[in-house]
């Protein structure tokens, strides 16, 4: 006798069929099981259930997905798993697929110099034209308007659904003075997305070996700036600057750089994680944190000012500050 699979390609949703299953057994069997304990594992297996088919669609997005493509994948009925996602997000499942991509693509504008077209197909569009008319109605603005901002206006993005909700707030606040950093600047390319995804820990490899050596010191400084790569059309720029804060008497080796970080508003963020939730966190500020102050971000480093007598090389705390402007 053959049994169908709990797991595979074909069933990535099965262990929530199992689950609910083994919920109703108890149910059943136990009649002391309380209806409001029944109703807190239910929601829990929902969310779960949706937390997986957002973790596909993400890792998707520049595949070609549909409705009924999304609906396979889930093990539901379309209808069902269209309403189970509305009540769990508050959105549907075709405005969040394509805010999401939407989102991506705004972000392709900025940090490459792939043309629109390339673009537009890599997130989806059936033309250049569709790609066109759904970005301004999202964003006020056409993909080239976009490209030529001087500041990057993240109102209006998306991120992917969070697995819980974001604990720390953030903040603007307005520096009052200039800060002058001292340290080293690397930089390197790579294709777009994949920085976020930090496959070859490369950020996270540098940010550890910083850590270390700087250890004893009371605070260090993270500096970030992105931009289009000239490997290819495709390759986003990635600048990352380490260093230390200096008085106005103090002189450092003469091989290190100086950055001084204007006054100005900026949005802050306390953070917490290992050195490989580093870049993730990053597209968070961008896609979950930044849109709910209806700021722009203006040029600059995003920084990020670490503290050194909390940091280890496993566990990093600091505070974020992206230089934003208002209105």
């Amino acid at each position: 006798m053959r049994f169908l699979p709990l797991s595979g390609p074909g069933w990535p949703m099965s262990h929530d069929i199992l689950q609910r299953f083994l919920l109703l057994f108890y149910y059943k069997s136990f009649p002391l099981f309380s209806f409001h304990v029944f109703k807190m594992l239910s929601q829990t297996i929902k969310k779960q259930h949706i937390n997986d088919l957002v973790d596909w669609i993400e890792a998707n997005l520049t595949n070609d997905i549909s409705i009924d493509l999304i609906t396979l994948k889930s093990g539901y009925s379309k209808w069902h798993m269209q309403r189970l996602f509305k009540e769990m997000t508050g959105q549907t499942l075709a405005a969040y697929t394509r805010k999401r991509r939407l989102t991506l693509a705004a972000m392709a504008l900025r940090l490459t110099r792939m043309p629109l077209i390339d673009i537009a197909v890599r997130f989806g569009f059936e033309n250049q034209q569709n790609f066109n008319r759904v970005f301004k109605n999202h964003f006020s603005v056409t993909p080239g308007g976009f490209r030529r901002l001087n500041v990057l206006p993240v109102r209006y993005f998306h991120g992917r659904i969070a697995q819980r909700e974001p604990v720390m707030p953030v903040l603007l606040y307005r520096r009052e003075e200039e800060l002058l950093l001292q340290g080293d600047t690397l930089e390197w390319e790579c294709p777009y997305g994949d920085y976020i995804r930090d496959r070859h820990q490369r950020m996270a490899s540098l940010v550890r070996h910083f850590v270390r050596t700087q250890q004893g010191d009371a605070q260090g400084w993270l500096g970030f700036q992105y931009g289009p790569g000239n490997a290819s059309v495709d390759q986003q720029h990635i600048s990352l600057f380490r260093g230390v804060a200096l008085a106005n008497t103090d002189a450092g080796p003469g091989d290190l750089q100086c950055r001084t970080v204007p006054a100005g508003l900026y949005a802050r963020l306390a953070w917490r994680g290992s050195p490989e939730e580093l870049t993730r966190f990053i597209a968070d500020i961008y896609y979950l944190y930044l849109p709910q102050l209806n700021v722009a971000c203006r040029p600059g480093m995003d920084l990020l000012c670490l503290d050194l007598t909390r940091c280890t090389a496993d566990n990093i705390e600091g505070v974020f500050s992206i230089p934003v402007t208002q209105g």
